[in-house]
């Protein structure tokens, strides 16, 4: 560690908290004396801070006690548990857009608004308080520092950069800005085979602590690191997010970087869900700040089975978020990790609604099965599975030499294991599949 990390800490980033009006120490560090909690004070701290969030959302919001009557729910008196809580109807997206005004609160006039693409490509967009603003990005630091890239780390950032070609005084700007959190930025949208060493030339000059970075970029960068037999700066931790970091990129990235890779997961909508620890590598969810469900189909309750993942912010009050489908599938476990950490784990990112493959017969695919396959044809470089119709999929293949018409076949009668023959396999080989315009990679696209 240098000295700018503590310096930054104790004293450069008090000092701006007070210029800004912000309050992103205290709150790291209220975040950070949870850890020494035990899980029954976790609940009750939650449960304190979901009823007032259902009173502030009957209180002030037109949408919710307007949505709630239609299920029996007259008051939020009537919500006197967690198991009455989760009898609560979800929210969708699909909601959210059409009852927009009716979610923001009527005592938050000033919120700030972000969007995200969503995974079907239209614009998803939602608001949030300042204080909520602020709680958030305390939670991200928290989960970033029990891996070290917590604040003032030297860090770099394999991430995407903003839209459009900013000027000089613009650029100025973010290296100053990016210089003061002690990180170094590199666009991994502008990233490509062409240009990777020039990324590597980075990574060495900056030497950094920490990398955080996008799944795929990292793992083609790593993938060009080892085929080229080349030298590059070993980091103390690797933190990986944005996307589904399956085990056979960690591998290749942890043999690249020679550093341990962690795992990160979040969304747009609440920053950071969860975060790996260092000692068994679980994903440790942050319920001091969110409440996190997984349901069935029906709407119930699962532990230990994958399910859609639900969601509530226990801190926006400017656009309660309660008991929202984020659109991605998980597992939940009833155990506690090893690592004395005593946030509770979920034991697996099933990856989204849309990368599950679906047949005629009523059975479905996860999107899991493809990484797991593929990686065992080493004639393979890249991959995409994209279902457009209930009867059919098309297996898009980056191939080199190695590959064969017997491995077509091998495919095809892996894919007909799950599908029980129910599916028309069309094998298509191309020289390159692009990215998502978020710079990702993805493995299963269904539109079915």
């Amino acid at each position: 560690m240098d000295l700018y990390t503590p310096l930054f800490r104790h004293v450069i980033m008090p000092i701006y908290d007070r210029i800004k009006g912000k309050n992103l120490i205290p709150y790291v560090n209220e975040y950070q004396q949870h850890l020494s909690w035990s899980p029954e004070q976790l609940k009750d701290k939650q449960w304190q801070e979901l009823q007032k969030l259902i009173k502030h959302a009957f209180e002030h919001t037109l949408f919710y006690p307007k949505y709630w009557k239609t299920h029996g729910i007259d008051s939020y008196l009537d919500i006197q548990s967690m198991n009455e809580f989760e009898k609560l109807p979800v929210v969708t997206k699909s909601l959210i857009r059409e009852h927009y005004r009716e979610f923001v609160s009527d005592l938050h006039p000033n919120n700030i608004k972000k969007s995200t693409g969503g995974s079907t490509g239209q614009p998803f967009t939602f608001e949030l308080d300042i204080e909520s603003n602020t709680r958030r990005e305390a939670v991200m630091w928290r989960g970033y520092g029990w891996l070290g890239a917590g604040l003032g780390i030297k860090t770099l950032y394999l991430w995407g950069a903003d839209l459009g070609n900013p000027n000089q005084a613009k650029s100025l700007k973010n290296a100053l800005y990016h210089g003061f959190y002690h990180r170094k930025m590199l666009n991994s949208f502008a990233m490509n085979k062409d240009n990777m060493i020039n990324y590597i030339r980075d990574i060495n000059l900056y030497k950094a602590d920490a990398i955080v970075s996008y799944v795929n970029p990292l793992y083609e960068l790593s993938r060009y690191i080892i085929a080229n037999n080349l030298k590059v700066t070993s980091p103390k931790r690797i933190l990986t997010g944005a996307e589904q970091l399956h085990d056979f990129q960690r591998d290749t990235i942890e043999k690249a970087f020679k550093a341990p890779v962690y795992n990160t997961f979040g969304c747009r909508e609440f920053m950071l869900i969860a975060a790996e620890c260092q000692q068994e590598k679980q994903l440790h969810m942050n319920v001091d700040h969110l409440v996190i469900e997984v349901i069935d189909e029906h709407g119930q309750t699962l532990i230990g089975s994958s399910g859609d993942l639900v969601i509530t912010d226990l801190y926006n009050y400017g656009m309660p978020l309660i008991r929202y489908v984020n659109g991605d599938k998980a597992t939940i476990e009833n155990a506690k990790c090893n690592c004395g950490n005593p946030l509770p784990i979920i034991s697996s990112i099933d990856g989204r609604k849309l990368d599950i493959i679906k047949t005629t017969t009523g059975a479905t695919i996860p999107g899991e099965l493809f990484p797991h396959m593929f990686k065992e044809f080493s004639g393979i470089e890249r991959f995409q599975v994209i279902q457009k119709e209930l009867a059919s999929i098309t297996v898009k293949l980056v191939c080199n030499q190695t590959f064969s018409t017997i491995d077509e076949q091998s495919i095809r009668d892996e894919i007909n294991k799950y599908s029980k023959g129910s599916l028309n396999i069309y094998i298509e080989r191309v020289d390159h599949i692009p990215l998502t315009k978020t710079g990702k990679h993805k493995v299963t696209i269904c539109e079915v």
